[in-house]
């Protein structure tokens, strides 16, 4: 008679309960397995080393890898992309100090699907993650519009026009619109609007941001972000210094995306 491998069937049990409740908290696997938390952590560690389980940066959780789950048809775009711009996104904040969101387009809006504000000394909003920047106020949104393909461009201002809000109206101003496309086409990078936000950091500080496009094909897959306390950077610095590596790490997730086909 052969015997089942009972830690093989442990760890399926593990992938079925995140694919059926990711993004998954240790404590939901603890509830949905009745494993104990020691056990479900070997058994993460496992699955982790292997490919088939993603812990997100951005708020600890975890998920089907994008090699386990490509085939599923409930497969999250989002997650794909948060697991291929994970380790880029991390490198980043190593070399730069200041947290990197990674964004995408959420019909009206963009979308935070990853971020390293958890791993970062930066004292900012960290539980960003499924937050929606708007288009026109966010440095996300505006590089987003700036460099998408012209008929997606129209399609979003349209529906931004037949919105309600201070968003709605700025999208009817054209002459205001067209010098924002103009001026974040010419730097490379679009600009958070810090007075829109308000107060962003826990010290009462002002919070700055660019974003840069992370390109894929001939549109615009995701955005790529570094923020940082008003004034911690000064504009030779940005130039010289941080955009020149944040560009260059949406070109390499760019080329990441390109490889997955």
């Amino acid at each position: 008679m052969v015997k089942s491998i009972e830690s093989l069937a442990r760890g399926l049990h593990v992938v079925e309960a995140i694919r059926l409740h990711a993004p998954a908290s240790l404590a939901l696997l603890h509830q949905h397995t009745g494993f104990s938390k020691a056990t479900l952590l070997r058994i993460l560690k496992t699955l982790q080393e292997a490919g088939w389980v993603y812990r997100a940066l951005g708020d600890s959780r975890y998920r089907l890898s994008f090699t386990a789950s490509r085939k599923m048809p409930e497969n999250d775009p989002g997650e794909q992309l948060a697991e291929l711009a994970a380790p880029i996104i991390q490198e980043l904040q190593s070399r730069l100090r200041w947290p990197v969101d990674i964004a995408m387009r959420d019909e009206l809006a963009m979308k935070i699907v990853e971020t390293t504000r958890l791993h970062s000394v930066f004292i900012l909003n960290r539980q960003v993650m499924g937050y929606r920047p708007p288009f026109l106020f966010s440095g996300n949104g505006r590089a987003y519009l700036a460099f998408c393909p012209e008929e997606e461009r129209r399609s979003i201002i349209a529906g931004l026009k037949a919105g309600k809000g201070k968003e709605g109206r700025l999208a009817c101003d054209s002459v205001w619109l067209q010098q924002l496309l103009d001026v974040t086409r010419h730097q490379g990078y679009g600009v958070r609007e810090s007075s829109y936000f308000g107060v962003g950091t826990t010290e009462g500080e002002q919070v700055e941001a660019i974003a840069v496009p992370v390109f894929q094909g001939g549109s615009v897959r995701a955005t790529l972000a570094l923020s940082w306390p008003q004034g911690a950077i000064s504009q030779p610095e940005l130039h010289q210094h941080y955009y020149p590596l944040l560009r260059a790490a949406a070109d390499r997730l760019a080329e990441q995306l390109h490889q997955q086909g």
